[in-house]
């Protein structure tokens, strides 16, 4: 039996649901350890409160899920039957009541299997934040493995930058990158004005002596992400925050102040509203407040951005397990822009920064990123 699939009722008796449902998808990964394409024809995990949990499937895919997970009851549907009857006679068999949807599910599906039972089917939102938020030990692991892989790549794309190569040239080398080191990976890359755009698309502008440099990017590996950002000042290589423009300085230091304020108010209990003000209060005190246009950060995991949310008036307590990023921004239109993202997990009795690189904050010396 998944141990996932025992806390995943345990929730439903928190929640005072009878049973949740999952089709393909985040959440069904989650509790089966198995990731499926979402397709015109159903498949549907029923976890009930009290019960064997189940899978109905078209029948030519029950053997292959059925030795994938053996703690359920497949059901194969041929393609001349009704599969939403199917699963409604499996939702019944349980007695009805209130059966959580997981909210990726398309809402043709949900709506074909409300309309097959007689259940209340209810949005499972709630319930799936709940079970997802706290990463356990295996989760880490792959989310750590994850970011390895993403330095790796960031150090080695680093190291062919030259003049002249364009914003769209350099984002294809971290895909290739990752794929070398069998990952998917994705990056913004923007030069200049062009990184003063938050989530800017890549373009042909080349990169030139006297420039800004802004770098988003992460790669998945084995269902996880890791989601990172660093910004430094380019002339004929990457030079010291010490010995850019005055300008450029003042900023860059500003968000790294602004960061270090982040993560020394994230941690078990902490208010993630609070935190977002914390680091937003540093770059409004400066006279920046209207340029940091994003909240300060986000839950990572199996998705880029999950919850909790690290923004402006949300009330979300955090808690040990969460694993969020901290990237306060700030973006000078038409001039310049800087980010610092990390990768944080919230323990116990802190917090510990899986993307432990960079230079010093919160007291701990780190090694300078861009000499990976």
């Amino acid at each position: 039996m998944s141990e996932r699939w025992i806390r995943a009722r345990d929730g439903l008796i928190e929640h005072g649901c009878d049973g949740l449902l999952a089709t393909p998808g985040v959440n069904f990964t989650y509790l089966t350890g198995v990731s499926l394409w979402r397709t015109e024809r159903l498949t549907c995990l029923g976890v009930p409160r009290d019960g064997e949990p189940w899978i109905v499937c078209p029948a030519f895919e029950r053997d292959h899920l059925a030795s994938q997970i053996e703690w359920a009851n497949v059901l194969g549907w041929e393609e001349t039957e009704a599969p939403f009857a199917i699963a409604a006679k499996q939702i019944e068999a349980g007695n009805g009541g209130t059966w959580a949807v997981e909210p990726s599910t398309a809402f043709h599906d949900a709506e074909r299997l409300a309309a097959a039972t007689s259940a209340r089917l209810v949005d499972g939102a709630p319930l799936f934040e709940r079970l997802r938020r706290s990463k356990d030990r295996e989760e880490v692991a792959l989310l750590e493995r994850a970011i390895e892989i993403a330095w790796t790549v960031f150090g080695e794309v680093l190291g062919t930058l030259e003049a002249g190569l364009t914003e769209h040239v350099v984002g294809d080398r971290f895909i290739d990158g990752f794929r070398q080191h069998h990952a998917e990976g994705w990056a913004l890359v923007q030069f200049g004005p062009g990184s003063s755009v938050p989530h800017g698309e890549p373009s042909e502008r080349a990169l030139t002596p006297g420039q800004s440099v802004l770098i988003d990017w992460g790669g998945w590996l084995d269902g996880f992400s890791a989601d990172l950002t660093r910004s430094f000042w380019w002339e004929d290589g990457i030079v010291s925050v010490a010995d850019a423009p005055a300008d450029y300085r003042a900023i860059h230091e500003l968000v790294r102040l602004a960061q270090e304020a982040g993560l020394a108010a994230l941690g078990p209990g902490a208010i993630a509203g609070d935190v977002d003000e914390v680091a937003r209060s540093v770059i409004r005190e400066a006279g920046h407040g209207e340029h940091f246009t994003h909240r300060l950060g986000h839950g990572l995991g199996r998705e880029i951005h999950e919850p909790p949310y690290l923004v402006a008036d949300s009330e979300t307590v955090v808690a040990p397990g969460d694993v969020v990023t901290v990237e306060p921004g700030v973006y000078l239109p038409e001039r310049f822009g800087v980010r610092w993202e990390d990768d944080v997990l919230v323990t116990e009795s802190g917090i510990d920064v899986l993307s432990l690189r960079g230079e010093c904050y919160t007291g701990v010396e780190l090694r300078d990123a861009s000499a990976s």
